[in-house]
């Protein structure tokens, strides 16, 4: 099959490629178009085309899907530090769905995220909703994945989680029982291609890893991957808001901001786990699987 996607020397992107190669696919590439994004993509790009979009600007999408069977659609941000939900989680969804449909294109895959709702209070998840709402609503085949928090390396919460390990007692959000399910990119990764590959599957999913851990759990297997033990202070959320504001005003990529502190109040488990039943991908195990961590750590 000829599969784009979007998003392509992203994180989930990176692997997505990587899967569908290896499954005989060709793929075209959608990179950002910041100099050098291709020298991310597996193998430099060498075995795709390559082509650089912008999903807040449909014009530079104009083509890009052209002769292509199905778009896997990658492109999101979880906070607006650089950029801002309604142009990149909403309209640029919206840009990428109206492209897909000029150009004939036969499905979607769209990466979601757990509680994603148009109506709810939080605004990154209201963001998700309003752009999966678009996906469903396109009129055409598509299948979109609501994961749970993503591991594996290159990630992006786990080496900020270990960046509290710099403070001598590192603060822990509330009672430290905030619920997540890490699933591993790569899972995700080979669910995206199943997604693609099998008509059959349709609808929303809902998908996590092997087991549920709590904020406090994953801060201890992040201790252990980075060999860093430290004490831990459990304190009221409210009254870490003041200092998520602070380093916000100094730092251009805080570790936390205030919006995500507000999201550890969502249950990020999956009432019903579909990774293994519907798209036949056994969950890794979460616990002992950050050691990539200290990888970072050493480079």
């Amino acid at each position: 099959m000829r599969v784009a996607v979007t998003g392509a020397n992203g994180f989930v992107g990176r692997h997505a490629i990587a899967r569908l190669l290896l499954g005989g696919h060709e793929v075209r590439a959608l990179i950002s178009e910041r100099p050098g994004a291709e020298k991310e993509l597996p193998g430099g790009g060498t075995q795709m085309d390559v082509r650089r979009a912008d999903v807040r600007a449909p014009e530079t999408l104009r083509g890009a899907f052209d002769g292509i069977d199905a778009v896997i659609h990658t492109v999101a941000v979880p906070t607006e530090r650089k950029q801002h939900f309604a142009a990149v989680n909403v309209a640029g969804v919206a840009h990428v769905v109206a492209e897909a449909r000029r150009a004939g294109v036969g499905r979607i895959v769209h990466m979601g995220a757990l509680g994603a709702d148009p109506a709810s209070p939080y605004p990154y998840l209201r963001s998700k909703g309003e752009g999966e709402a678009l996906v469903t609503g396109s009129g055409i085949s598509h299948v979109v994945l609501q994961p749970s928090l993503l591991f594996g390396e290159g990630d992006d919460f786990f080496p900020r989680l270990a960046f509290s390990l710099l403070f001598p007692v590192v603060p822990v959000p509330g009672d430290g029982k905030a619920r997540f399910q890490p699933v591993h990119v790569d899972d995700i990764a080979q669910a995206l291609v199943a997604a693609v590959q099998r008509r059959e599957i349709s609808g929303v999913h809902q998908i996590g890893g092997a087991e549920p851990v709590t904020y406090d759990e994953m801060l201890a297997e992040t201790m252990r991957a980075t060999g860093k033990r430290r004490p831990t202070l459990h304190v009221p959320v409210p009254l870490m808001k003041p200092a998520a504001f602070a380093m916000g005003l100094v730092m251009s990529d805080p570790p936390v901001t205030i919006p995500q502190l507000d999201l550890l109040a969502v249950d990020n488990t999956p009432r019903q786990n579909d990774l293994e039943p519907v798209f036949g991908v056994r969950p890794r195990p979460f616990k002992g699987a950050l050691d990539y961590l200290r990888k970072r750590r050493g480079s």
